[in-house]
């Protein structure tokens, strides 16, 4: 191997350690006060070839727009090769799907063309997968009904731009859940819960939308979700937004019957602790904002009644959600702190966040606004309408700590063994009585789930993760965490400046 040649392998090996420790910066520590100090990723679809088969229309326009609503479709053998340049070094590609994926497959080749890597998409709106500097091509095959596709892009380091956000996968438990019948109700109605909870306490939750079959409508929620401080990808029940006036598609198809049905099974899936839904009124009057209120409150006893539909019992099993909020209740209420700086969101309090993450709701600015407090229509406040333990003051009161994701099993202290009598010496005259060794109380195993006074106790036993303890839930103002971004960001700028020097060094050779 030649200087030069040692020079252009070292520059691809630093070029590698620079693009994945700026995707392991924004993969641990998304949040604002970071991504506002990091560099926007440089697109790079224009440097790429991009050819395709099996698909409509007389070129690849539609794919490359942008416009969510436009979109290509491609035939169950249609496939889409991106390659590019040796001097082209993407991070990211990224594709936002106008039908969630089935069956697609991504194959990821080196330089050689040989399969470095093979992926298979999640039905989600989008799919954001990281590129290493090895990679020169990437294949992307239609699955038997074909593929949807409104964007795809190639993305160099940095921070993604909307909609593309690196989620962290939800998982099957949780500690609060938001039931929000359209996209933006959970902002203007519940918009206090994710900021405070989820971002700056460090709660493990997530948003679940009953309506939404605009795809317009659901890349403004993906974008508001992100602002509002969530990392956990929110998921979508697929029911269709029905005017008011529409009596016969009310009734086939959104019957309460199959809300109440799809309510259960997200409870049994996701065994959220603690839930948020909307007003028992429908903030407004909303007609679907009603039904989906009720039925959030009936599926909390039914989800735990094993002789209702067995079906999902069998998959799933059953699951006692342990309080309901919803929003404007009067009783056992609970009004969220939304003056208070979180220091996630660099000092921005609650209510502010929420303001700026429902402008990302750009088709629904007229008519509407975040209200807190004594407003009528406050997204701070909530009453508890059902629990199996006491309200409490705050949302997590009275909790079982063992069912939240914070939660680590104690581990008793050994009791230390007896230490020998030691030798009386010659000079004291009476030899003084050795000092007893406690022995540690032992602790008394958690009980895995309490039992409710009205409904019946859950069958699925949540698995709690092994993460900090409550006193060090959230990312914004641990010191410790600051330290480990200084030391990680510092990495970054040390290997660009060793980039550029190598790249000085080649161009002398």
């Amino acid at each position: 191997m030649t200087r030069t040649d040692r020079t252009v392998h070292m520059q691809a090996s630093l070029r590698r350690g620079l693009c994945l420790a700026l995707a392991l910066i924004l993969l641990l520590l998304p949040g604002a006060s970071l991504a506002d100090s990091l560099p926007m990723a440089r697109e790079l679809t224009k440097k790429c070839t991009i050819e395709a088969t099996g698909y409509a229309g007389a070129n690849l326009n539609r794919l490359l727009s942008h416009d969510v609503m436009m979109h290509q479709d491609f035939s169950p053998e249609g496939t889409i090769t991106v390659s590019w340049r040796e001097d082209v070094h993407p991070c990211w590609l990224c594709l936002e799907w106008f039908e969630m994926p089935e069956g697609v497959t991504i194959r990821l080749f080196d330089q050689a063309g040989e399969l470095s890597r093979e992926e298979r998409p999640a039905p989600v709106a989008d799919t954001v997968l990281p590129i290493g500097d090895e990679i020169r091509s990437v294949v992307i095959q239609a699955g038997e009904q074909g593929m949807k596709i409104s964007c795809l892009c190639v993305f160099g380091a940095g921070e993604l731009p909307d909609p593309f956000h690196l989620w962290q996968e939800t998982p099957d438990h949780l500690d609060y859940l938001l039931i929000a019948t359209h996209p933006d109700d959970d902002v203007l109605y519940m918009g206090s819960v994710v900021p405070v909870y989820g971002a700056e306490q460090g709660y493990v939750g997530s948003i679940a939308y009953v309506t939404c079959m605009a795809r317009y409508r659901m890349r403004e929620a993906i974008n508001a979700d992100w602002e509002l401080g969530l990392r956990y990808r929110p998921f979508f029940l697929g029911f269709p937004d029905i005017p008011r006036d529409a009596t016969e598609e009310r009734k086939s198809k959104f019957s309460y019957e199959e809300v109440l049905l799809a309510l259960v099974r997200v409870y049994r899936q996701y065994h959220p602790v603690v839930v948020f839904a909307q007003d028992v009124e429908g903030e407004y009057g909303h007609w679907q904002h009603k039904l989906t209120s009720k039925a959030a409150v009936e599926a909390f006893e039914l989800a735990a009644d094993p002789g209702y539909d067995p079906e999902s019992v069998e998959s799933l099993g059953t699951w006692q959600v342990q309080k309901l909020y919803l929003h404007v209740y009067p009783e056992n209420e609970l009004w969220i702190d939304a003056s208070t700086p979180l220091s996630f969101f660099n000092g921005t309090d609650a209510w502010n966040v929420a303001r700026k993450a429902f402008k990302k709701h750009e088709s629904q600015q007229i008519g509407f606004a975040v209200e807190k407090d004594n407003d009528r229509f406050a997204f701070n406040r909530f009453g508890m309408i059902k629990g199996v333990v006491a309200a409490g003051e705050d949302v997590f009161d009275n909790v079982p700590a063992e069912l939240l994701s914070t939660y680590v099993p104690p581990t008793p202290s050994p009791t230390p063994e007896p230490t020998a009598t030691p030798e009386p010496t010659p000079e004291p005259t009476a030899t003084p009585e050795p000092t007893p060794t406690p022995t540690p109380e032992p602790t008394a195993a958690p009980s895995p789930t309490p039992e409710p006074t009205e409904a019946p106790t859950p069958t699925a036993e949540p698995v709690p993760e092994e993460t900090p303890a409550p006193g060090e839930r959230g990312i914004g103002g641990k010191v410790a965490l600051a330290a480990g971004v200084g030391a990680a960001l510092l990495g970054a700028a040390l290997l660009g400046a060793i980039l550029l020097v190598c790249r000085k060094r080649t161009k002398a050779a």
